[in-house]
C-alpha cells in the first residue's frame, strides 16, 4: 500500500515537471500544474519543495502557524509511529492546524467539511531526500463543495494565507 502510494505521488510530481517542458504554456486542463517556484498544484494538496531540513521546515512551519495566530490542534510523527511497530520510514510529520473561526463558517456552509477540517501540512522526505511540504488545497476543496461558491471571500482568504505560508515555511519567497 505505502509504495503504491509514493509510486502515485511521484507520478504527479514527473507529470509536472514535463508539463513546462511540453512547450507552449502545459495542458490548461490537466489538474496538476507546476509554477516556477517548484511548487505543486495536485488536486488535493500544494506541494512546495523546501530549501530546508525537516527539522528546520518544521520549526519554520510552527513560527509561521503562530504568526498568523492559527491553532495546532494535532501532529503526527509517521516516522515515529513506524519506528514503534519496528518499520523505518523517512521523516514525515503531519501538522493539523486552523482558524477555528474561518473553519467554523465553512463547516456551516457545507457540514461534510468537517472531515476534511481543520487544515493539513505534511512535512515530508521525498525518494530523493528533499524536503517537501505539503498543504490543503482550498481550489480543491472549494471545486468538491458546491455550497463552497459563497464562501469565496473565505477559501480566497485562507488560499492566499496557505500560499504566503508555504512560501514562508520553504524559503520560496
Amino acid at each position: 500500500m505505502r509504495a503504491a502510494i509514493l509510486a502515485c505521488a511521484a507520478s504527479a510530481m514527473a507529470l509536472a515537471a514535463c508539463e513546462d517542458s511540453g512547450g507552449e504554456g502545459g495542458d490548461t486542463n490537466n489538474p496538476v500544474a507546476e509554477s516556477e517556484e517548484r511548487t505543486v498544484e495536485t488536486p488535493r494538496f500544494r506541494i512546495s519543495a523546501s530549501a530546508f531540513s525537516h527539522d528546520e521546515t518544521l520549526r519554520r512551519l510552527y513560527q509561521a502557524i503562530d504568526r498568523r495566530d492559527l491553532t495546532v490542534f494535532a501532529v503526527i510523527d509517521h516516522a515515529a509511529g513506524a519506528a514503534e511497530v519496528d518499520l523505518e520510514m523517512p521523516a514525515s510529520t503531519v501538522v493539523i492546524f486552523g482558524s477555528a473561526r474561518l473553519g467554523t463558517a465553512l463547516m456551516l456552509a457545507e457540514p461534510q467539511l468537517a472531515a476534511e477540517l481543520p487544515l493539513r501540512a505534511a512535512v515530508y522526505e521525498d525518494f530523493d531526500g528533499s524536503v517537501m511540504l505539503a498543504v490543503t488545497s482550498m481550489p480543491a476543496l472549494s471545486r468538491s463543495y458546491d455550497a463552497l461558491v459563497m464562501e469565496r471571500a473565505r477559501t480566497g482568504q485562507i488560499d492566499d494565507n496557505l500560499a504566503a505560508l508555504a512560501e514562508e515555511v520553504t524559503g520560496t519567497e
